[in-house]
């Protein structure tokens, strides 16, 4: 496939994606498409919505060289998915280029010597593949199912590490919510549950980091809540925790705002906590060992 092609089957389905966000009573596809992407946080928003088109229930992709180097190959029959993938060309003064090496996204001018491009590679998920056991996946390490020790820790040390302040308290807060962001400082109810207060700092952090003082001006609060419930489900559902969001999520309308601004900037969000609170997993589990 050429890329130019790729690049059309990929504006079009973000198109459909948009009116499907804009005009659908029922918002299945949308809490599909946060679902999936708690599992591909790490590719680009194109890149998403490629594999997604072709195969939405892939957990784990990768190019055929790559599964042959983890000992599995990919089955007799299976199609590829089609990607974009980065790279540089060098391009004398005055050379044209290959027209099909086309960039994904618009420039306004082309730079000489080495440019960027990016051209159609395949992939193939897991479940087309036969061989040897996968090796534990390096991004969700061992968390499953029930909330860990180490979780809520981590994810404290991420917003730590955002310069936020992190209180827990004792008294009501405004509105009866269980946690406020305010703008370098976050205050979550000490009466919570260990889980509660998962769910409740992934959102009050989500806001922190979504909503700077620009975004509290402009966007309406319902928008603002939408999006940082948004990210507090993608990360959730990365680490297989169960949340109530999709019922809240279903109220998901956002016709005010630009949706796929606001969509790659959910996971966007989503993804850099992901990867605080993996690091800070990794930290802990080195300094237990040299101990």
């Amino acid at each position: 496939m050429k890329t130019t092609e790729l690049t059309r089957i990929c504006r079009e389905y973000t198109a459909e994606l948009v009116e499907a966000v804009k005009n659908e009573k029922n918002d299945a596809r949308l809490l599909e498409y946060f679902e999936f992407c708690s599992r591909f946080h790490n590719y680009s928003f194109q890149n998403r919505i490629l594999i997604w088109l072709s195969r939405p229930d892939a957990t784990f992709v990768a190019g055929f060289k790559a599964w042959q180097k983890m000992g599995r190959f990919v089955k007799k029959g299976e199609k590829g998915i089609p990607i974009f993938a980065p790279m540089m060309i060098k391009v004398k003064k005055g050379e044209e280029w290959d027209p099909e090496l086309v960039a994904v996204t618009e420039e306004s001018s082309r730079p000489e010597d080495e440019i960027l491009r990016f051209k159609v590679v395949y992939v193939w998920d897991v479940s087309q593949t036969d061989g040897d056991p996968l090796p534990e996946n390096p991004d969700v390490m061992s968390v499953k199912g029930e909330l860990d020790g180490e979780l809520l820790p981590a994810l404290e040390e991420v917003v730590r590490a955002e310069g936020i302040g992190l209180n827990y308290v004792n008294e009501v807060l405004g509105g009866g919510a269980a946690g406020v962001s305010k703008k370098g400082r976050i205050d979550i109810l000490s009466s919570l549950d260990t889980r509660q207060r998962f769910s409740v700092l992934a959102h009050e952090l989500a806001h922190e980091m979504l909503h700077g003082p620009q975004q509290r001006r402009r966007l309406t609060k319902k928008v603002k809540e939408l999006e940082a419930e948004a990210t507090a489900y993608v990360i959730s559902r990365h680490f297989d925790l169960d949340t109530k969001a999709p019922t809240y999520l279903a109220c998901y309308r956002v016709e005010e705002v630009d949706i796929m601004a606001s969509l790659d900037r959910i996971v966007s969000t989503a993804s850099k906590i992901i990867r605080g609170i993996v690091r800070q997993q990794i930290e802990e589990s080195l300094q237990r060992k040299a101990a």
